[in-house]
């Protein structure tokens, strides 16, 4: 397992980054469930364990812990993935979340930085992400291009299931 050692924010509070572990796992649900909630995305608890369990055969879950009261304070999922133009393997990021009383404390930036020495591990050429439509998300697509993401188009989708 891959582990962060404790580092102390400027609020005078500790916080730790870790790859998810088996005790975490019902309080990352919760926290799942509001991240959805809070960005309009329908999201049914039925299957959520599945779900959860299928996306740990093939990609990476890292949890910001809060030292004091060893709660999760913040997410990052990650997915390998392949593609020519990227000359190889690459990372994606599906979801990064902070509860809203952590946020602007750099740990959405603690996250990004200890994916990105996964991904230095693992050989990645690059991280890719999407992000929510411009409109609605200005704040989250600034904090981004502050972490040095640059824009390269969008994606699109097609259900097929």
């Amino acid at each position: 397992m891959i582990q962060d050692n404790n580092f102390l924010m400027d609020s005078g509070f500790e916080i730790s980054l870790r790859e998810i572990q088996e005790h975490d796992l019902a309080q990352f649900k919760k926290m799942l469930l509001n991240f959805y909630e809070e960005i309009g995305h329908s999201f049914s608890e039925d299957n959520l364990d599945t779900i959860i369990n299928d996306f740990l055969a093939k990609g990476i879950i890292i949890v910001s812990i809060e030292s004091n009261s060893n709660a999760i304070v913040g997410f990052i999922c990650a997915v390998e993935s392949s593609a020519l133009y990227a000359r190889g393997s690459f990372g994606v990021i599906n979801e990064l979340y902070i509860i809203p009383e952590f946020r602007s404390k750099k740990i959405g930036q603690k996250l990004i930085n200890f994916l990105i020495e996964i991904g230095k591990i693992k050989n990645w050429s690059r991280i890719e992400l999407d992000t929510p439509e411009v409109e609605k998300s200005m704040k989250t697509i600034h904090f981004y291009k502050k972490e040095g993401f640059e824009t390269i188009g969008f994606r699109m989708k097609k259900y097929i299931i």
